[in-house]
């Protein structure tokens, strides 16, 4: 199979974008019979499923805006970022105290050769402000970019991520392989250093001290890698807004990262949901 089946499912789940549907639910015009869409709520199902969390999300938000950012292909899937927008509904906006919602996210989506989508996977975290409040970090001074790197370089830091088997061990492996001057864009649209994803990652660790982390997918193309993990732990501590519940939660995430010819990371996108399956509980159990 082709590159240019993969550009065509992309372009035909924009065109359809353009001509009307939103983003969010142009996506089903591309899919196959049988799609496989996994959640990060650590849900799998079809597209029932995103209709779903669709819908919760354009409840808390009625003008939910999805802006792509930036696209990428390989022989077989590509990779969808976007960044979304919106203004709470009422209800939501006086429990949080906040008028304007803001995040990143990302899908990555396997393509037959049809230029159909086979298998989905949804980085949209609707709700995250509710775990990460924005603090409005600036973006650090940019310096002289370091040389790409190659699919070669990509693959051996994904390889040197995939050691980990705790939430503290992939946070020291980011933090190992990160060059000085990295810039880090987290879900919640916060720009900086990896102090950055050191917090959050700090975070998450608090509310669930029994963290491990399991990667079952990712890829390299290119200077660029994307890590596919899931997190799984006890909600122990405070998370966001969500009290200590003692509830056993799964989530999925990922990393976006930008190698060089050191290998080391030079940019990366965390998008993170570890709250999700307390906001969004799975229905598939």
């Amino acid at each position: 199979m082709s590159i240019e089946h993969v550009r065509s499912a992309f372009e035909r789940w924009h065109d359809a974008a353009l001509e009307g549907e939103d983003l969010l639910s142009a996506v089903h015009g591309v899919c196959a019979p049988g799609v496989v869409i996994h959640m990060q709520n650590g849900e799998h199902g079809d597209r029932a499923a995103t209709e779903s969390q669709t819908s919760q999300a354009r409840a808390l938000y009625p003008d939910l805006a999805v802006e792509i950012e930036q696209v990428g292909y390989t022989d077989d899937r590509m990779l969808v970022q976007v960044r979304l927008s919106g203004t709470p509904s009422l209800v939501f906006r006086v429990a949080r105290g906040r008028r304007v919602f803001g995040a990143i996210g990302a899908a990555v989506a396997r393509v037959n050769e049809q230029a159909e989508i086979i298998e989905l996977w949804s980085y949209l975290n609707s709700g995250a402000m509710l775990t990460f409040p924005p603090q409005s970090r600036p973006v650090p001074p940019s310096e002289p970019d370091h040389a790409p790197g190659t699919e070669e370089d990509a693959s051996a830091v994904m390889a040197q991520w995939h050691r980990a088997r705790t939430g503290a061990e992939f946070l020291d492996a980011i933090l190992a392989s990160a060059t000085r001057d990295c810039l880090v864009h987290a879900t919640n649209t916060d720009d900086g250093t990896t102090a950055l994803v050191e917090s959050q990652f700090h975070t998450v660790q608090a509310a669930f001290p029994d963290l491990t982390v399991a990667f079952e997918f990712g890829y390299v193309t290119g200077d660029r890698l994307v890590a596919q993990f899931t997190f799984d732990g006890t909600q122990r501590g405070w998370l966001g807004i969500a009290p200590p519940s003692g509830s056993h939660v799964q989530s999925t995430g990922a990393i976006v990262a930008r190698v060089t010819s050191d290998r080391r990371v030079q940019e990366m996108w965390v998008y993170l949901a570890p709250g999700i399956g307390l906001f969004f509980p799975r229905k598939d159990r």
